[in-house]
């Protein structure tokens, strides 16, 4: 069987040129097989005839949606690739066999195969599937693929070719399981060799009783499996050639010549293709064989061998165990992050889904809460569907000054005895408003698809952050509440305690509606200050589920205020109110800049000099080094620019590529943003939403107006929904560095791209900007790579990745220049920012008798 290599297909472009590759090699098979000489055993089993022209097809390679959220469009895709290749196999003997790859298309390749098996007018085709024996739920794949089988010969008109399921124990076995384990995912493969061995004996013993229904095909390098396989289809009746053998090119040779002596048919799985995909195929197999799960490291020497075979031994039960974030306040260590959904389920798609149609009939009621009360307002504001401006998702409450006078008395009220509470209180305030977020996570996630136009993951994400910020601030309180190490010497007892600011003033954005405000409450609250937070106007009714959230927490009345309402009046009298000792905003450079100053100002009243956390954007750029692996670079580049259509403070919205790079890097970068599906985030496949409202339509719109004259604009997609704020991906090469476009923060969907001679004068690009919040570079030098990150100019950097999706705890945020102010979001000292250091220093010497004291004390 011939494996046509190519993977990690990003563009159409490819896509189709992976096909016509297909149809050459199938061509050229089908010519040279007439020249093969005659062979009986060959060219038949005892089910009937054998297509000796046989291919193997990644689905992966035949559309770049191939993927658990765009699987209709992906599914078609291939479908439409791969209809051509199936007929031709009809003119001539051939058989397609559809390669299994990793974990989150193993649904959809199932799906595809079974929509192509169970079409009439390819049941003449020869189709196959492959199985991976150490996924733990093959087992119920193989009987579904086994009864569809015999479903498709019942529903046949006329003969039909048994499919062939390859049985192998599987390739990605220490990818699977890494990333599973770091996203928080429970491993969908077998943790050890033994299970895996014997799960893949169970599937051989399936496959033989159904020989007849389906052809069978084992590909192992493992002598002892491949010994049981034969000994129990002697047992079962099953001929010697009434399956397949199949070991890979180049390895084996003395496991294939055995097999081949024992008369059984041996097929080679043989890749061919060009050099880059040939290496990476290469390394899996590598590490397929010297993981610690091989048969290389595990096959134990004959002596030491167990006796009882793995066939019988106890299986793991297929299955999966929802892990949950830890929510015990006495472990300030025991943080983790919410793992993000797992869209490749279809049972996480369909609950998903169910939210969404509910979230799309809901309309919220948003008041404001002073002192524990919703009040009303006389006027009210919309909070409007940006994809369909007509459709209104919430009527919130619009406060004005009086109201924030309000809010600031009842919080300076409240405060101090909540200043009062133990530590643990505090933190166990926000682990249980995590639990209530955790609960309604698909709800909360689906009235952001609305109210913000956020897709799917997005949404999901940034629930999830918002629960990460009340973990991993309730523990990081635990231990602020322990103190300062400082010294302590015989006679004396010093203590370095933290007490909190006082009452403090939250101003959010809507990009993240749910997670920068909780983030930035919740720091606040922990440490024992009391809030007022003015939500974004365009997302007030996500920013009251955090407030129904800390109340539903047991958050005492008053210490939390929410005053929706427009930033020139509510927003401006917090920054200038006497009271407020302290803000926290998240915004743009101007309004940031603004607060800043305002703070700065003393006022009547005033006892304390405001403390301001700001973050305020930034002008991102990933550099693509001259030896780049362009398949990683290019979805690195596609999602950190247009990412909820770059509506994030961490954008790429500069591309930096060095030397020769260029040309082609563009070329695929445009054709992969000619692929994103654009369109209302309420479906599943939408990969680009509409922007938040009107203003940021023609800010930027007037931005595009101005790149056509700065620069070559290669890409402008116009094919976008007709209501709605939609703006399409707009890539705009060659654009001198110091041009308007390059150097100002554009907040949508525009990427620049700049050439550089070299890795120097790339980061010198980089770094020409006000801004320092984020920046990538994607290379395959270790000493280019150091280079860069010791003299780029960012606070996050990031290296043969995407530059967006900080988690918190993993990734603490935040930048410098005029990208902010304060340590970083998500890290171990954030929350000193809200805090004021105290130093208690005791005599302990009693009447000449000084106790022994640590020379450390806390």
């Amino acid at each position: 069987t011939v494996d046509l290599l190519g993977e990690a297909t990003v563009t159409d472009e490819q896509a189709d040129r992976y096909a016509a590759r297909l149809g050459a090699l199938l061509d050229t098979l089908l010519a040279d097989s007439e020249t093969w000489p005659a062979d009986e055993h060959l060219e038949r089993d005892d089910i009937g005839p054998l297509p000796r022209v046989n291919i193997s097809v990644k689905p992966t390679a035949l559309s770049a949606h191939f993927a658990p959220l765009t699987a209709e469009q992906g599914l078609a895709e291939v479908i439409g690739r791969l209809r051509p290749i199936l007929e031709r196999t009809r003119a001539g003997p051939a058989h397609v066999q559809l390669d299994m790859e990793h974990y989150d298309v193993k649904e959809l390749t199932l799906a595809l195969f079974e929509e192509l098996a169970v079409d009439p007018g390819l049941h003449a085709a020869s189709l196959g599937v492959v199985v991976q024996a150490y996924l733990r739920d093959s087992f119920d794949d193989l009987a579904h693929l086994i009864d569809l089988a015999r479903h498709r010969a019942r529903q046949a008109a006329g003969p039909v070719v048994p499919p062939t399921v390859r049985l192998v124990k599987g390739a990605y076995w220490d990818a699977e399981t890494i990333r599973s384990r770091a996203a928080g995912w429970p491993v969908p493969v077998y943790e050890s060799k033994e299970d895996t061995d014997a799960n893949f004996d169970r599937c051989a013993v399936l496959l033989h009783d159904h020989h007849g229904d389906i052809r069978a095909a084992f590909g192992t390098h493992d002598h002892a499996t491949l010994a049981r396989v034969v000994a129990r289809a002697r047992r079962r009746g099953v001929p010697d050639n009434g399956y397949e053998v199949q070991v890979l090119f180049g390895m084996s040779g003395h496991l294939r010549a055995a097999a081949r002596r024992l008369g059984l048919r041996v097929r080679v799985y043989a890749p061919v293709g060009e050099l880059v995909p040939g290496m990476a195929y290469l390394v899996r197999r590598l590490l397929e064989n010297t993981s610690n799960e091989s048969i290389l490291r595990r096959h134990p020497p004959r002596a030491a061998r167990p006796s009882t075979p793995p066939a019988a031994r106890s299986l793991p039960r297929p299955g999966y165990e929802v892990r949950r974030a830890p929510t015990d306040p006495a472990a300030p260590g025991a943080y983790r992050p919410e793992p993000v959904a797992e869209w490749r389920r279809p049972a996480v798609r369909r609950q998903f889904a169910a939210s969404v149609e509910g979230a799309r009939r809901m309309h919220v009621s948003v008041p404001a809460l002073i002192g524990g009360r919703a009040v009303p307002t006389e006027r009210t504001m919309a909070s409007v569907d940006p994809g369909d401006p007509t459709h209104e998702v919430a009527t919130a409450a619009s406060c004005g000054e009086h109201e924030v006078d309000l809010a600031l008395e009842e919080a300076q009220r409240a405060q101090a005895g909540w200043a009062r509470a133990r530590p643990g209180e505090r933190a166990a305030v926000l682990f249980r408003a995590a639990a209530w977020m955790r609960e309604r996570r698909a709800a909360l996630a689906a009235l952001e698809v609305f109210e913000t136009g956020k897709p799917w993951a997005e949404a999901d994400a940034d629930v999830c952050e918002a629960i990460d910020y009340c973990e991993y601030y309730g523990r990081m309180a635990l231990v602020l509440a322990g103190g300062g190490p400082v010294q302590s010497p015989p006679g004396e007892l010093n203590r370095l305690e933290y007490r909190p600011r006082g009452v403090g003033a939250v101003i959010a954005p809507w990009n993240f509606p749910l997670a920068i405000p909780t983030g930035m409450v919740a720091a606040g609250l922990v440490t024992g200050n009391a809030v007022v937070l003015k939500p974004a106007e365009q997302a007030p009714a996500t920013a009251w589920r955090l407030v129904e959230a800390l109340r539903a927490a047991g958050l005492p009345d008053g210490v939390l205020g929410f005053l929706p309402g427009s930033g020139e009046v509510v927003g401006a009298r917090l920054v200038r109110h006497p009271s407020v000792a302290f803000i926290a905003f998240t915004g743009s450079k101007a309004v940031g800049l603004d607060i800043i100053e305002q703070a700065a100002v003393h006022r009547p009243g005033q006892r304390q000099v405001k403390r301001v956390v700001a973050e305020m954007g930034g002008k991102n750029a990933i550099i693509v080094d001259a030896d780049a692996d362009l398949d990683l670079a290019v979805p690195a580049v596609i999602s950190s620019a247009f990412g909820f259509s770059g509506q994030k403070c961490s954008a790429c919205s500069r591309l930096v590529a060095v030397g020769r790079v260029y040309d082609e890097l563009v070329h695929r970068v445009v054709g992969a943003a000619r692929g994103l599906r654009i369109g209302h985030p309420a479906s599943a496949g939408t990969e680009m939403g509409p922007l938040i409202d009107g203003e940021a339509y023609e800010r930027v719109r007037g931005f595009i107006a101005v790149a056509r004259r700065e620069g070559r604009i290669v890409l402008e997609r116009e094919d976008v929904p007709g209501a709605g704020y939609f703006v399409g991906p707009v890539v705009v090469a060659d654009v001198p560095p110091g041009s308007r476009v390059a150097t100002e923060e554009i907040f949508g969907p525009v990427l620049t791209v700049m050439r550089a001679g070299d890795l120097d004068e790339a980061i010198a690009i980089a770094n020409a900007t006000d801004y320092a919040l984020c920046a990538g570079i994607v290379s395959r030098s270790p000493a280019h790579v150091e280079r860069a990150v010791r003299t780029l100019r960012a606070g996050n950097i990031y290296v043969n990745r995407p530059i967006t999706g900080a988690v918190v705890g993993r990734q603490p945020f935040g930048g410098s220049g005029l990208s902010g102010v304060g340590s970083k979001a998500g890290g171990p000292d954030y929350l000193s920012q809200f805090v004021e250091p105290r130093t208690i220093s005791e005599n302990t010497v009693r009447h000449g008798f000084a106790p022994e004291a640590p020379a450390v004390g806390g």
